[in-house]
C-alpha cells in the first residue's frame, strides 16, 4: 500500500490537504486528512491523475506504424511513463492494408511492465484528403471500402480512426466504425461545414489536430473546423507551440472548453531523442529537439511530449484554473474513449487505476505512478 498527502488536482476541482491510497494497483481511498500518516509520502506540489495521450506515433526512436508493433509498443510505453503519460493510443499513420490487422491486434488494450498502458490503436488513415495528407505517403491513401473496415472491426475494432468524410466511402465508414464502438473523428479533410456535420450526425464526435491538416476558420466558410467547434463534438489541439500559435490554442479552448478539449502530441518517434537525424517510418528527418522537419524544411511533426504541452498550456491560458488545465490530459481524454475506460482512468477518485502524477510548482512531473508501481 501507497499513501500520499497533498493537493489533489483532479476532473477539475482542486482539493487540499488529501490523502490518496493506493492498494492492489487501484485507488483505495481518497480522503480528506488534517495532516500526513507516518510513513505517507508528502507532496510539495500537486497529485495528479497521469496524463493521456490519445494521439502518439512513437518515442524514443520507434516508429509505431513502421517498427514491429510487438515489440515496438512497449518501448514507447516506457518512454512515455518517465514523462508522466500513464496510457496512450498508438497511433499508425496510412499504411498498406496488411499492416493495419496486425497493428490493431498488437495496440489492443494492454499494460506493459514499467510503462504506460496501451488504450487501442488509433488510425490515421487512410481514408484522408490527398491534398491534406500533412507527412502521410501519397502512395497508399486511398478510398473507403466496406471490406477493409470489417477487417478492421474483427481484428480489433481500432479505438479510434480519423478520416475525412468527404472522400468516397467515407459517411459509409463513419457509420460502420461508429456502429463498432470506434470513435470516428475528422480529419486530414476538406469537407465543407455542411459535410462536416453530417458526419457528426452519424455518430463522429471528435476533430484530430484542430486547424492542422484542414483548412483554416473563414467567416464564410467555416468548414471542419467550425462545424467541430459549433458541434459537441471533442477536439484535439497540439499545443508544442509550433503547429498552432498559443493564441488559437487560447480561443479553441475558449469557444469548446476544457470539456470538450484534449491536448496531444501527435509526436514522432524524436520524441526523447537528442537533436539530430531522426526516423519518420523510412525516411529520414532532423529534429532541433522540438520540431522535426524534412531536409528542406517543411514540417514532418513535433518532438514535444505531453507533459510539455501540458505546460504550455497552463502559461498560454492564465485565466483558466489548474485543475481545468490539467483536465484536458486527464478526464477529457479518458471521456473521448467512452466505455473502454469508465471508471478507470483520468481521475484521482476510489476505484479507479492506480495513474498517477506528483508535479511541482513549476507543473514539471517529478514522479509517475502506473497502477500504483513507481516509474523509475
Amino acid at each position: 500500500m501507497t499513501a500520499l498527502f497533498g493537493t489533489v488536482l483532479s476532473d477539475g476541482r482542486e482539493i487540499e490537504r488529501c490523502r490518496v491510497v493506493f492498494d492492489g494497483g487501484r485507488i483505495a481511498g481518497v480522503e480528506p486528512a488534517t495532516s500526513a500518516r507516518v510513513g505517507d509520502i508528502g507532496v510539495d506540489g500537486w497529485i495528479a491523475p497521469g496524463l493521456i495521450d490519445l494521439h502518439i506515433h512513437g518515442a524514443g526512436g520507434v516508429d509505431l506504424t513502421c517498427d514491429d508493433p510487438a515489440t515496438a509498443v512497449a518501448s514507447v510505453a516506457r518512454a512515455l511513463a518517465r514523462r508522466g503519460i500513464t496510457s496512450f493510443c498508438p497511433t499508425v499513420s496510412s499504411a498498406a492494408p496488411e499492416i493495419y490487422a496486425t497493428a490493431i491486434a498488437a495496440y489492443a488494450p494492454k499494460a506493459h511492465d514499467g510503462g504506460a498502458e496501451s488504450l487501442g490503436a488509433n488510425l490515421e488513415g487512410p481514408f484522408i484528403d490527398p491534398a491534406r495528407r500533412g507527412f502521410q505517403d501519397p502512395a497508399v491513401i486511398r478510398r473507403a471500402t466496406a471490406e477493409e473496415v470489417t477487417r478492421w472491426i474483427d481484428a480489433g475494432p481500432p479505438a479510434i480512426v480519423t478520416l475525412a468524410p468527404e472522400v468516397p466511402g467515407g459517411m459509409d465508414a463513419v457509420v460502420a466504425l461508429v456502429a463498432a464502438g470506434t470513435v470516428v473523428s475528422l480529419g486530414h479533410s476538406a469537407a465543407s461545414a455542411e459535410q462536416a456535420r453530417a458526419a457528426i450526425g452519424a455518430g463522429a464526435r471528435h476533430g484530430t489536430h484542430l486547424f492542422n491538416a484542414m483548412p483554416g476558420l473563414h467567416h464564410r466558410e467555416p468548414g471542419v473546423v467550425g462545424a467541430l467547434l459549433t458541434s459537441d463534438a471533442t477536439v484535439e489541439v497540439i499545443a508544442d507551440g509550433i503547429h498552432l500559435d498559443p493564441t488559437v490554442v487560447d480561443l479553441v479552448v475558449r469557444a469548446a472548453g476544457p470539456d470538450r478539449v484534449c491536448l496531444v502530441t501527435d509526436a514522432l518517434a524524436a520524441m526523447g531523442q537528442a537533436p539530430g537525424k531522426t526516423r519518420l517510418g523510412d525516411r529520414e528527418v532532423i529534429s532541433d529537439g522540438r520540431a522535426v522537419r524534412h531536409a528542406d524544411g517543411t514540417l514532418a511533426g513535433t518532438a514535444v511530449s505531453l507533459d510539455e504541452c501540458l505546460r504550455n498550456a497552463r502559461r498560454w491560458l492564465p485565466w483558466l484554473g489548474p485543475a481545468q488545465v490539467l483536465k484536458m490530459a486527464t478526464s477529457t481524454p479518458a471521456s473521448v474513449l467512452g466505455a473502454r475506460v469508465a471508471g478507470r482512468k483520468g481521475r484521482i477518485a476510489p476505484g479507479y487505476d492506480a495513474d498517477a502524477i506528483l508535479l511541482d510548482r513549476d507543473w514539471r512531473v517529478v514522479r509517475t505512478y502506473v497502477r500504483g508501481v513507481a516509474i523509475s
